[in-house]
């Protein structure tokens, strides 16, 4: 019987680890590219196209270093980092691709006007935010929290990027 119940709780200890764990903490890459863009017209929510191009709208990349692409990584993957309302609109304006031997193997791109995120890897942790009513309508708020808008926001301004969010937002009240 107690090895039954130790089996039991291996097996339900780690459900819950698969539940949040972080895809990008193992990810293999070997560099990391923060793009500013204009909207993409034709609707995409990835900036390399599905020909391998980065798209024509991006004013400017920067490659991070490897402090910022650890922290990026643990904010990115973090149950604290989502849980925030969202609109509907995600026109987003940056991202970041993951590359490794030059081949992008992520993408992430960010709206911070509607205040989401998309991951071309799925992240457990965006996927827990509390479930908030409208009415009607029960949906899961899974837009960025304040304190993970604030730190997308200081590479925002550290890289001079065109969209940083706006003083005053809905999503920072």
């Amino acid at each position: 019987m107690r090895i039954l119940c130790f089996i039991l709780t291996i097996a339900v200890c780690q459900a819950l680890n698969a539940q949040t764990s972080n895809p990008y903490l193992n990810l293999k890459y070997d560099k990391v590219v923060f793009y500013d863009f204009q909207i993409i017209h034709e609707r995409s929510v990835v900036v390399i196209d599905s020909t391998g191009r980065v798209v024509p709208t991006v004013v400017k990349q920067v490659e991070l270093d490897s402090p910022t692409i650890k922290k990026l990584n643990k904010e990115l993957g973090s149950k604290k980092s989502y849980g925030g309302g969202g609109a509907a609109c995600f026109d987003p304006h940056c991202g970041f691709v993951y590359y490794l031997n030059d081949k992008p193997v992520a993408q992430i791109t960010i709206c911070v006007e509607c205040n989401r995120l998309y991951s071309t890897i799925e992240i457990p942790a965006q996927k827990q935010g509390p479930y908030e009513s409208d009415g009607d309508v029960t949906y899961l708020a899974d837009g960025l929290s304040k304190s993970f808008r604030k730190y997308i926001n200081g590479l925002l301004k550290q890289n001079e990027f065109s969209h940083q969010i706006v003083e005053g937002s809905i999503f920072d009240e």
